[in-house]
């Protein structure tokens, strides 16, 4: 993944966050997927598990038929912007 794609994410990220009381959890999932999160099969939710970095927490994205809850999409967001962090740093300078 490119510093350019990745700066692209990032803005998209930031984007959600100016609306948190508005998104939709396929919003998330598709940024979730660009990030290299894949589905998996596990728990109640809808599951993204990171193939690029191993290391990363399994992310849970509710799917509901309303927007999500604030606390809800912040807490997402917090994790994918840590994903973001962790593939700047696995760039070559």
């Amino acid at each position: 993944m490119s510093r350019r794609k990745l700066r692209q994410l990032r803005k998209r990220l930031e984007a959600l966050r100016t609306r948190l009381g508005n998104i939709e959890s396929r919003e998330l999932e598709s940024l979730a997927k660009a990030l290299g999160r894949k589905p998996a099969k596990r728990g109640k939710e809808p599951t993204f598990i990171s193939e690029v970095l191993p290391q990363s927490r399994p992310l849970s994205i509710p799917h509901h038929s309303t927007t999500l809850k604030k606390g809800t999409a912040s807490n997402i967001l917090d994790q994918l912007e840590k994903d973001i962090d962790d593939l700047e740093e696995l760039l070559p300078d």
